[in-house]
């Protein structure tokens, strides 16, 4: 008689998971961080605009791609390495777009939590928050970027970093939760499951996801884009589905049959 595969134990990774969450807490609540990342003089605030764009659109894309590449370089076979890559993508993309979706057109709308960046305007008196929300998402970026234009010489709007200024005017969305703390927690925990379990000496390596993460969940209140509770619960929420993937099992579907060896 078969014996039953034995359970692959998640409490190494929870255990990362959980600490990053107060680490990224302990952060962004305890320190000046918000706001610290916003202006050219500021030499911190393309790095934190940089480490906000790894946590969408092309950091998103590679962060996938790396894992497609990790689980296919584990399998034998041309055939086998195209179809194992590809049903990760598919699974890992479906349940990305589903909480995103959830996040953008439900949760968030539903607590209409404003932007602090939209607040600080607000009590430069360059605009109204209730104004700006009241519009249709679509018609948003152009009445920010109208605004911009039209206070052009107030200190706020001169002291605004360019590129952090086309960050401002595209968040057209509301603040609560960070959808960019979600995913990256949510990615941190199934990248370092891939990482413990498919790397040579991958369990030393479980932590870089996670450091990962938070400086996604940092950037965020460093831009004034978030609010220490945004993303606080954002990176909460995205541990939380990230260990349910785990527990489910089809991660492990992932996995070759016989596993490499570690150390």
């Amino acid at each position: 008689m078969e014996k039953e595969p034995r359970p692959i134990p998640h409490q190494f990774i929870f255990l990362h998971a959980i600490v990053a969450c107060l680490i990224t807490a302990g952060i962004a609540w305890a320190t000046p961080l918000s706001f610290c990342g916003y202006r050219p003089d500021q030499s911190s605030s393309r790095f934190f605009l940089f480490l906000s764009d790894s946590g969408a659109h092309w950091g998103i894309l590679g962060v996938m791609l790396l894992m497609a590449i990790l689980v296919a370089s584990r399998h034998s076979g041309t055939g086998a390495r195209i179809r194992k890559a590809v049903l990760f993508l598919l699974r890992l993309s479906a349940v990305l777009a589903v909480l995103a979706l959830i996040n953008e057109f439900v949760t968030k709308p539903f607590f209409a939590v404003h932007r602090p960046y939209v607040l600080k305007l607000e009590e430069e008196k360059l605009l109204s928050s209730d104004t700006y929300y009241a519009l249709a998402r679509s018609e948003r970026a152009d009445f920010m970027r109208k605004t911009l234009d039209e206070k052009k010489n107030s200190k706020l709007v001169r002291s605004l970093d360019p590129k952090v200024r086309k960050h401002w005017i595209a968040m057209t969305g509301f603040s609560f939760p960070s959808g960019h703390s979600q995913n990256a927690f949510l990615f941190a925990l199934i990248l370092s499951f891939l990482v413990q379990h498919l790397v040579p000496n991958g369990k030393r390596l479980v932590w870089i996801p996670f450091l990962w993460a938070i400086g996604i969940c940092l950037s965020r209140v460093a831009l004034g884009a978030h609010s220490p509770l945004d993303v606080t619960v954002g990176a909460l929420t995205g541990g939380l589905f990230g260990g349910l993937i785990l527990l489910s099992g089809w991660l492990k579907k992932a996995l070759p049959e016989k596993q490499p060896k570690r150390e």
